[in-house]
């Protein structure tokens, strides 16, 4: 049965590389120069600070009433985004286990792919919505892919030595854990409709707040 086109390679092509910040290995693309391969893991250990410390932060203020919502003024934790934000905690920081979440970088592809969030072990339950109760899915883990290296491809056209900035690496991942807060699980045409874009931007501004996003 042939793949889906978003269900990228995530093992073929790659190869371990150990990242000096962190001693933790990514999967990194197989081309380019060592140095380039070494900094690209570099890279993806940072991403995964940043992120980590981002969600720890959102922890530390779920009783602060700092959003607005039908007119007043509630925490994270009264708004619909809850959900959302615990789901996240439980895949990315699994009782507090900062490793065991998987950053790698994206496959090289011709869909124009520059990042994924990638739901596995897709399961079932019932959920109480106030009204009624509905069949619910949820991922039980996932990865998040990631384009560090633009010209990177499987063409003769490849550059696989050029870097994207961090701060655009760091705006894709925080665009991609929006989908973990979103639990999206299936690939839709349009995969950010309301809330995507709330919850977005609640994401980005809590960065801000705990400095993973710079202000200059």
């Amino acid at each position: 049965m042939k793949k889906p086109f978003w269900d990228v390679e995530e093992d073929i092509g790659f190869i371990d590389t150990k990242s000096k910040l962190d001693n933790h290995s990514y999967k990194v693309w197989n081309a380019g120069k060592p140095e380039t391969i070494q900094h690209v893991a570099d890279i993806l250990a940072r991403i995964r600070k940043d992120l980590n410390k981002l969600l720890k932060y959102i922890h530390t203020i779920k009783d602060v009433k700092n959003i607005k919502f039908e007119g007043k003024m509630i925490s994270w934790s009264e708004h619909p985004i809850a959900f959302g934000i615990y789901h996240c905690f439980e895949i990315h920081l699994p009782g507090g286990d900062e490793y065991s979440f998987n950053y790698q970088e994206m496959t090289p592809n011709k869909d124009g792919i520059l990042g994924l969030n990638k739901p596995k072990i897709i399961k079932k339950m019932k959920l109480d919505t106030g009204h009624n109760i509905v069949n619910y899915e949820i991922a039980d883990k996932r990865s998040i892919f990631l384009t560090i290296r633009p010209k990177l491809s499987n063409t003769n056209n490849s550059n696989p030595d050029i870097l994207d900035t961090y701060e655009k690496i760091l705006d894709l991942a925080l665009h991609e854990i929006t989908h973990t807060v979103c639990n999206d699980v299936r690939w839709k045409e349009d995969n950010h409709k309301h809330p995507y874009k709330i919850y977005e931007g609640l994401m980005k501004r809590w960065a801000k707040e705990c400095g993973v996003i710079k202000i200059n």
